[in-house]
C-alpha cells in the first residue's frame, strides 16, 4: 500500500505580498522538483499551497491526512510552518521542513519538525523517504551545493498545476552568489559559487512545458564573468534559433544593460524585461550595503543601461531597498524624481531587513538595533515589508513620510497610467507596458500594506520604547 506524502507552502494569514501579485503568481517550483524525485510506486503525493488552501484550520486542526509532510518555508513563513508542525505531531505524523529559513537557522528548526534538509533536497530526498519507510529519520540531511546536473531531472509541473491551475511557472537556470551583499541570504541558501545549467537541458525543458509564461528563478541568469555572460548569450539566441518564445522575465544586473547583443535576443526571445536590484544611488548607501554589483557598474551608468533595455523594446524593473544606514529623509523625493525621469517601469522595493544569519543581523544584533526579537514568533515581521530595526539617520516618522511621499507619486491610478504612457513611449512596445502597467496594479496593494505596516508599528510605541530603553541615538537629516 502506498504511503501519502503531502508537501505545504505555508502562508501567514491576512499578509498580502509579492506571491499575491496576478501576473507572476506561479506554483512553488521546489515542490515540483520534489516531486518529481519521490518514487511514484510507493508514494500518493499531495499539494497545499496556502496562498490558495489553508493546511490548518481555526482552530489549529490539520486539514488533510498524510504518512509525511514535507514543509518549505522563506524566513516570514517559519511561524506558520511550525505550527502546521505541531498539527502534524498532535496528529502523530513527521515532517520535514527545508527552504532557506531551515539552512538559515538550522538550530531552532529541529526544535519543530523530525528532520531537516539543508543544501539541495533532490541529493538527499530518496535516502531520506527511505530512512521514514525503515523508521529511521535522521534529524538532519544536508545536499550541499553540487554541480546542477540533478536538474536534469525536471520538476513535475503538471502535478502542480492540475491542484491549483497555475497560470505561470518559472524555471532555474543558475544557482548561488558570489558577492557578498550584507543584507542577502542567497550565497547561505544556495552557496558562494555561481553555478550555471546546461544551456541544451534548459533548452530541452523550456521546449518541453506548456506554460507561456516562465519566471528565471535565480537571482541573476546573466552571470558575473565574461564567460558567464557568453553563457547567457547562448540559452537566448539559443531559445530565437529553436523559437521558442515565451514571456519570460527574471532577475539580474545593471550591467545586463549594456550588453547590446543579449538584449536583441532577450527581447527577440519574448523577455517582457527583468528586475534589477537597484537598490539606491547613494554610492556611500551602497557601500555599507556592500552591493558589489551596482558599485562595479557604476551609478553614473545607470542611465544608459535603462535606455538601452528600452531601446530593446523591454521594461525596467526597479527594485529599492529603504531603511539601510546612511539613508536620510530626502532619499525618498532623490530617488522618486530619479526614477520619474528615467521611466523606470516598475518599481518595487524592500524596507532593510536582516535575515538571519546574514552579516546584516550579526551587526544589528551586535549594534543591539533589532525591534522584534520573540522568535519563531517574529520572523513574520521579516519579510522586506516590516520595519525591523531602529533606523540610523532619520526618525520613524521620517520613514514614514517619506514612505507615503513615494506612494503618492509613484502609485495610485492616475500614477500608475501616467506611467503606462510614458513607459510606451520610451519602449515603444504595448505588450511590455500592458505588464509593467498590471504589475504596477498589484504592487499598489503590496505598497499600501506595508504603509499600513509602518503606522501600526508608529501606534504600537513599540519603536519609540526601544529607541528610549536602549539609548539608540538618530542622527536626522540636516
Amino acid at each position: 500500500m502506498k504511503k501519502k506524502l503531502v508537501l505545504i507552502n505555508p502562508h501567514p494569514q491576512g499578509r498580502y505580498g509579492e506571491e499575491d501579485i496576478r501576473v507572476i503568481v506561479q506554483m512553488p517550483l521546489n515542490l515540483a522538483y520534489i516531486a518529481a524525485h519521490t518514487p511514484r510506486d510507493e508514494w500518493e503525493i499531495d499539494l497545499i499551497d496556502e496562498t490558495r488552501d489553508d493546511a490548518i484550520d481555526e482552530n489549529g486542526k490539520l486539514t488533510f491526512d498524510a504518512d509525511l509532510v514535507g514543509i518549505t518555508a522563506l524566513t516570514y513563513q517559519a511561524g506558520r510552518g511550525y505550527k502546521i508542525a505541531e498539527a502534524c505531531r498532535r496528529a502523530g505524523i513527521k515532517t520535514v521542513m527545508g527552504g532557506t529559513h531551515a539552512i538559515t537557522a538550522t538550530v531552532e528548526a529541529v526544535d519543530h519538525v523530525d528532520a531537516v534538509v539543508t543544501g539541495e533536497v533532490e541529493m538527499v530526498w530518496r535516502r531520506l523517504l527511505s530512512d521514514f519507510k525503515e523508521g529511521k529519520l535522521q534529524k538532519l540531511y544536508d545536499g550541499g551545493f553540487p554541480e546542477l546536473e540533478y536538474l536534469k531531472v525536471w520538476p513535475d509541473r503538471e502535478w502542480a498545476h492540475a491542484k491549483y491551475g497555475y497560470k505561470y511557472s518559472s524555471i532555474i537556470t543558475t544557482k548561488g552568489c558570489p558577492w557578498r551583499c550584507e543584507f542577502c541570504s542567497v550565497p547561505l541558501a544556495q552557496g558562494k559559487t555561481f553555478r550555471e545549467r546546461d544551456v541544451e537541458d534548459v533548452l530541452n525543458e523550456m521546449e518541453a512545458t506548456p506554460f507561456r509564461g516562465l519566471m528565471f528563478a535565480e537571482d541573476n541568469f546573466y552571470g558575473y564573468k565574461p564567460e558567464s555572460n557568453e553563457r547567457a548569450r547562448k540559452l537566448f539566441k539559443g531559445m530565437v534559433d529553436r523559437g521558442i518564445y515565451k514571456d519570460w522575465f527574471g532577475f539580474t544586473q545593471f550591467s545586463t544593460g549594456h550588453d547590446k547583443e543579449a538584449l536583441k535576443y532577450m527581447g527577440d526571445s519574448g523577455c517582457l524585461g527583468f528586475l534589477i536590484g537597484m537598490e539606491s544611488t547613494d554610492e556611500q548607501v551602497l557601500r555599507k550595503m556592500r552591493k558589489g554589483s551596482n558599485l562595479k557598474t557604476g551609478v553614473e551608468n545607470y542611465a544608459s543601461a535603462i535606455q538601452n533595455i528600452h531601446d530593446a523594446g523591454m521594461i525596467v524593473w526597479a527594485s529599492v531597498i529603504w531603511g539601510a544606514d546612511f539613508q536620510t529623509k530626502d532619499c525618498f523625493k532623490t530617488m522618486t524624481d530619479y526614477l520619474l525621469e528615467h521611466s523606470i517601469d516598475v518599481l518595487t522595493f524592500g524596507v532593510h531587513c536582516p535575515f538571519p544569519e546574514t552579516a546584516l543581523y550579526k551587526r544589528m544584533v551586535q549594534e543591539n538595533r533589532l525591534l522584534r526579537t520573540d522568535f519563531p514568533d517574529d520572523w513574520q515581521y521579516y519579510d522586506t515589508a516590516n520595519l525591523t530595526h531602529t533606523l540610523s539617520h532619520m526618525t520613524l516618522d521620517e520613514f514614514i513620510e517619506g514612505m507615503q511621499y513615494l506612494y503618492d507619486h509613484m502609485y495610485g491610478e492616475e500614477n500608475l497610467k501616467k506611467r503606462f504612457i510614458e513607459t510606451l513611449k520610451r519602449n515603444g512596445n504595448r505588450r511590455t507596458a500592458m505588464f509593467a502597467y498590471k504589475v504596477g496594479m498589484d504592487w499598489d496593494k503590496v505598497f499600501r500594506q506595508v504603509l499600513r505596516n509602518l503606522y501600526e508599528l508608529r501606534e504600537s510605541g513599540l519603536y519609540q520604547k526601544v529607541v528610549k530603553e536602549r539609548g539608540l541615538m538618530v542622527a536626522t537629516a540636516a
